[in-house]
């Protein structure tokens, strides 16, 4: 019972969280390096390998 009360409060803590996780800031943060990227005068240009796919889904509780 009391095993049960602390799941249920623990998945209610997880979905008021408003932190943001590695995986959630991805693709904003790998558009930002991009961008600056972008902008950079190198002469040897550094490129991004492609976002992992299950860094892209959106993860909900």
């Amino acid at each position: 019972m009391a095993k049960a009360r602390w799941i249920a409060e623990t998945k209610t803590a997880a979905n008021d969280c408003e932190t943001n996780m590695p995986w959630a800031r991805g693709l904003r943060r790998q558009a930002m390096i991009a961008r600056r990227l972008e902008t950079d005068t190198r002469q040897n240009k550094i490129t991004l390998p492609p976002m992992p796919a299950f860094l892209s889904m959106d993860i909900s509780a």
